[in-house]
């Protein structure tokens, strides 16, 4: 860095600013310390970028072109002998001498701004060269004094990353920017002559792509396949902010990946800091690790962090999917102010372009999408049918390296297993697979596989086994099996020790800990939710030495970084969604099955799928081997805590965070499309003359909507009897029907045919020499005037007609004897050669023509009574609105047809402005009717007022990170009041216990279950509440779950864990994870109670925050030591 100057930008001074409690600019005064890097709630957040300004506007109209005020500047600053020289071009000098003193018209002065493209100042355009040398400025040919030396700048290496790539993939995306990665950057090393940070190994094409667009600072969305190096972009973009001297976040989507990133940054950068709900470590650093709400949670408060970030990496942006937490991402993304550049890093998805045309659309920036090709270690997929002894060998590949699916090898897999089962008798489960297999023929199955991958050297191995118990015990049936070395042993013993050495006495001789150190000394391991943190962490370090040979783990294990293995085994391809039994998809699979094969180790990664019981589905395994990845999907919902959050800025409006979600994206792409749609149906609409007839200008408009509800009743009536004419065999071929087509009414026909989807042929009167295109076609009526009457042309002929139950106005009573494919074969020849009709079809026309002839009036129908008694209200409103349409004065007049049609479709144009208008507006949001509904419901219980100002109700409520209603309710209720600190943080993990258990007969005393039923009573009052403002939620209450709570009153008590462990059956990991959660809501709790100025509360608080921060339940991650 020499300080030569480059460039300059012109900022103009905000006249909005102020401090963090009044303003959202970026130059606004600094927080309070005390704010620290997670803000505060009294903040607001910064503005969000890409959304427009209030008062932009205002900017605009009050800028004047600074020329005005060149004379007034003064030049030389005080102690200087001179200054700055503002020369002026030969032509401006000439026209300054000879210029005389004249008016100025302001008006014509501003609108000499009309003609600059203030956007193409900012950006050069890409297929110019822009040279940076160019747009220096000349320095004064005589520097006077030593005070201007520093402008003598020597000439510096300029980053030539300018150039443009000379072939650009057409696409039809406004933002997302798709790269070819094919082939490698031509000339690397000159584009990016001094790279910010250097490798040993050769940047593979997306790498390369990525880091030239991260030296332009453009945002980067990178999908890749696992351990494909994504992390190589997430360090270039690091070492770039270091090099910038500017901040740099990366965020996870789980507490363990932050602490496992934060190890491996800390190692290559030094100055990284930590951010988690109850660990801060180094929050002054320049690179910063958090979890995405923990980055939610700093720009709702407006943490003055933000202001110098040049960077936020998202990792595993595929967790927008997730139905509870996806909703953060989108928040995050929405809420960013504008100079923040985004790097999103994902496994592949399908939809990667849709995603970053909506991001770079609310953001108003390019994105530029990077996706991998292919996995840098290829996969074969096997299937296992063997066990111990004979059959060890039975390995059948059926998805090979390249993608294919080996059909052979999948009936020799079933081939194989039917021989070995022909003795066996085992109950069947969905689609003819069985899966109560015995233990030991469990252990066999695992015992012939831990040979076959011992023998063909394909250890280290992850079993994804998709629960706890399962994951627990097949680790123990393998207790005999020893996979270590005597070296390897002691390495592992003296880690292990080494690991639990800070833990108390007691603590290390928990159950638990004792057979994890026994089970990894053996080479096995275990990893799941219900295992204590820091033996998980061991187990991860221990996995990525390569001294555990077998893992059993559940899903959450595919989402850690650097952890892979030669050989990755499903026990299983079904898992519980937390509903039912179903296959994985083929996201969760690739997401697993990724963790095989370790790059510049492995040249094929295995995949093997366990046949315990049966052979799966083939359909089922192709599907998810080879299916598309699932979509990114907006998850976005509303929640108490981000309505109150936004009302607290009267300049932001919900409305417009929810038109920037990912589920609206659509919809918002459409408004071009529909304000095009109303211009013109608004011109087309005063276009149209006035009606002028005095008996359709009475009730016209009324008959048209009589007619209009008539036809809504009877094609739900129509539908109803239909499909119990369908159960009594009702319509069969030769039923006589009438049905209305779009040019005529009531046209006789008899039915030909009915498919299972209800879709008829049938042979129907149809008028000869029909124009097929008419001029009117578009504006015609899609409905005609009521009648009873039976359409019967003078000139007709037969015609094959396709139509549903809703088309058909009657069902006859009479059967015709046709011969039906007869028909339908004749039929395709009389269009096709344009001839007679045949013999079959002649007989059945001239009978219906006899019939329409005789009935012209009204066809008698099938007497079918509707057996529903819930439509005899509606089959009484159709017979009187039929009733109703004889004494409309409309009807006498002699052009009423003519009329008809001019009046409807004055009324459609009407219509189509009115729905054009409503998909324009904020009613038309999904979200909106929830957004109204929740208002409801803070105005109600007192969180906002009439004029929705945030009341003391919604400044708590704001405070809580979870389940802000219940709790503040709790606090202004002084439900706390009387209960010690203990009681307190045992009733209040009902809200981070998140397990399904039955906590109906609970060890308690009397008073803490009387505090529990009191807590349920508010939640069913809360709900009452949503639910009489169209708010439907079953779960509510019930969410609320307090089987956890003797177990944290005896933690908060001071008893040791293992004695806790004897008296519950919720594992141990489960506990941990639930009191350090307990932790931070105990926080949120506490500056809630000080807000309504409960001291003596948040005292409570602070307490019982001390009481439950001990042992091992929040021992140091072993990454942050």
């Amino acid at each position: 860095m020499t300080g030569k100057l480059l460039g300059f930008t012109e900022e103009v001074k905000d006249i909005f600013e102020g401090t963090h409690k009044t303003s959202t600019s970026l130059s606004r005064a600094p927080g309070p310390p005390e704010a620290g890097v997670k803000g505060s709630t009294s903040s607001f957040p910064f503005w969000p970028g890409g959304m427009d300004e209030p008062w932009a506007d205002l900017l605009k109209k009050e800028s004047l072109d600074a020329s005005l005020f060149e004379e007034e500047l003064l030049d030389t600053p005080p102690g200087f002998k001179c200054g700055m020289k503002f020369e002026r071009k030969a032509q401006d000098q000439v026209d300054y001498i000879h210029s005389q003193p004249q008016k100025i018209n302001l008006s014509e002065l501003l609108a000499m701004d009309d003609d600059i493209d203030l956007e193409d100042l900012n950006e050069p355009d890409e297929k110019k060269e822009v040279d940076l040398e160019q747009t220096q400025f000349k320095q004064p040919d005589k520097p006077s004094d030593a005070e201007d030396a520093f402008l003598k700048l020597t000439s510096l290496p300029v980053l030539n990353i300018s150039e443009t790539e000379k072939k650009k993939p057409v696409t039809n995306y406004e933002w997302a920017v798709i790269d070819d990665i094919s082939r490698s950057v031509e000339n690397f090393n000159e584009k990016v002559p001094a790279m910010a940070m250097t490798y040993d190994f050769t940047l593979d094409p997306f790498q390369q792509k990525a880091v030239l667009h991260l030296e332009k600072k453009e945002s980067v969305f990178v999908a890749a396949h696992t351990s494909a190096g994504k992390t190589v972009i997430a360090e270039y973009a690091i070492a770039l902010a270091k090099k910038h001297v500017a901040r740099v976040i990366y965020t996870s989507p789980i507490k363990a990946l932050s602490n496992q990133k934060y190890r491996d940054f800390k190692e290559k950068f030094e100055d990284v800091g930590l951010i988690t709900g109850d660990v801060q470590i180094n929050p002054n650093a320049f690179c910063l690790i958090m979890t995405t709400e923990i980055l939610r949670s700093m720009l709702y408060h407006g943490s003055d962090v933000v202001r110098e970030l040049e960077w936020v990496i998202f990792d595993e942006v595929h967790y927008i999917n997730d139905s509870e937490r996806g909703v953060v991402w989108e928040e995050v993304f929405i809420m960013l102010p504008d100079h923040v550049n985004l790097i999103m890093l994902s496994a592949t998805v399908p939809n990667t372009a849709e995603f970053a045309e909506w991001l770079g659309g609310i953001k108003k920036r390019k994105i530029y999408v990077i996706s991998t090709l292919k996995r840098p270690v290829p996969l074969v997929h096997y299937l296992y049918t063997g066990s111990v002894g004979k059959s060890e060998n039975d390995l059948f590949p059926i998805v090979d390296p390249s993608g294919k699916f080996l059909t052979n090898e999948y009936m020799k897999a079933c081939n194989s297993k039917k021989e070995k089962d022909n003795k066996s008798k085992s109950s069947s489960g969905p689609k003819g697979q069985r899966y109560n297999i015995t233990l030991a023929q469990e252990k066999n199955v695992y015992i012939g596989l831990l040979g076959y991958l011992q023998k063909k050297d394909l250890l280290p191995a992850v079993c994804f086994t998709l629960s706890r118990k399962k994951c627990n015990t097949h680790a123990e049936i393998l207790s005999s099996k020893d996979l270590t070395t005597q070296v390897e042993k002691r390495e592992i013993n003296k880690f292990f020790k080494e690991c639990i050495s800070k833990l108390k006495a007691e603590d290390r001789k928990l159950p638990q800990v004792k057979l994890m150190g026994e089970q990894l000394a053996r080479g096995f391991g275990v990893h799941h939710s219900g295992i204590l943190p820091i033996l998980k962490e061991v187990v991860e370090m221990l996995f990525q030495r390569s001294l555990l040979k077998i893992l059993f783990a559940t899903e959450t294990f595919a989402m850690g970084v650097n952890m892979p293995a030669r050989t990755v085994v499903f026990d299983s391809i079904r898992k519980h969604d937390g509903l039912n039994f179903r296959d994985l998809k083929p996201s969760e699979y690739i997401q697993m099955a990724g963790r095989a094969g370790r790059r510049g180790k492995d040249t094929v990664g295995t995949v093997i799928i366990l046949c315990k019981a049966d052979v799966p589905d083939s359909l089922a395994l192709n599907n998810m081997m080879l299916g598309k990845p699932t979509k990114l999907e907006s998850q976005f919902k509303l929640t108490y805590s981000m309505i109150l959050n936004l009302l607290k800025i009267k300049t932001f409006r919900v409305e417009d965070v929810i038109k920037r979600s990912f589920g609206e994206s659509g919809n918002q792409k459409q408004q071009k499309i529909y304000r095009e749609l109303l211009t013109e149906a608004t011109q087309k609409l005063d276009s149209l003359k006035k009606l002028d007839c005095s008996l359709c200008n009475v009730d016209m408009a009324r008959y048209i909507i009589s007619l209009k509800e008539t036809r809504l009743l009877k094609r739900e009536i129509m539908e109803k009897k239909c499909s119990q004419a369908l159960a009594n065999k009702l319509l069969v071929p030769g039923r006589t029907l009438v049905v209305s087509t779009i040019d005529h009414q009531n046209v006789l026909c008899t039915l030909l045919s009915l498919d299972k989807e209800n879709k008829m042929k049938v042979l129907g009167i149809a008028e000869k020499n029909k124009p097929s295109d008419s001029k009117n076609s578009s504006t015609k009526p899609s409905i005609l005037p009521w009648t009873k009457k039976l359409f019967y042309p003078s000139e007709k002929q037969p015609e094959i007609m396709n139509v549903t139950f809703s088309d058909i106005e009657i069902i006859g009573n009479k059967v015709m004897r046709i011969d039906d494919s007869a028909i339908l074969k004749e039929c395709k020849r009389f269009h096709a050669m344009n001839s007679n009709p045949g013999h079959s079809t002649s007989a059945a026309f001239q009978e219906l023509c006899c019939l329409c002839e005789a009935n012209l009036n009204s066809f008698p129908s099938a007497n079918i009574n509707l057996k529903d008694i819930n439509f005899a209200p509606k089959v009484h409103d159709l017979e009187r609105l039929e009733k109703s349409f004889e004494s409309f004065t409309c009807v006498k007049c002699p052009e009423f047809s003519k009329h008809f049609e001019e009046i409807y479709t004055f009324m459609q144009m009407e219509e189509d402005v009115k729905e054009y208008s409503y998909q324009l507006s904020e009613q038309s949001l999904s979200l909106h009717p929830d957004y109204e509904s929740r208002k409801a419901v803070l105005k109600i219980l007192g969180y906002i007022d009439e004029n929705e100002n945030v009341q003391l109700k919604g400044a708590v409520a704001r405070e809580m990170s979870n389940h802000e209603l219940l709790i503040t309710e709790l606090l202004v209720k002084s439900v706390f009041t009387e209960s010690p600190p203990e009681e307190v943080a045992a009733l209040l993990s009902c809200m981070v216990f998140q397990q399904k258990s039955d906590d109906a007969n609970l060890e308690l005393p009397s008073h803490m279950k009387e505090k529990i039923k009191e807590i349920r009573e508010v939640a069913m009052d809360i709900s009452a509440v949503q639910a009489q403002n169209s708010i439907i939620d079953p779960n509510f209450v019930s969410q609320y779950n307090f089987y956890l709570v003797p177990v944290v009153y005896e933690w908060a008590k001071g008893t040791i864990f293992a004695e806790i462990m004897k008296k519950t059956d919720i594992d141990e990991g489960i506990i941990v994870r639930s009191i350090q959660r307990l932790s931070e809501l105990l926080k949120d709790v506490r500056n809630g109670a000080n807000l309504v100025g409960d001291t003596a509360l948040a005292k409570k608080m602070e307490d019982a925050s001390h009481q439950i921060k001990r042992d091992i339940v929040f021992a140091a991650s072993l990454y942050t030591q």
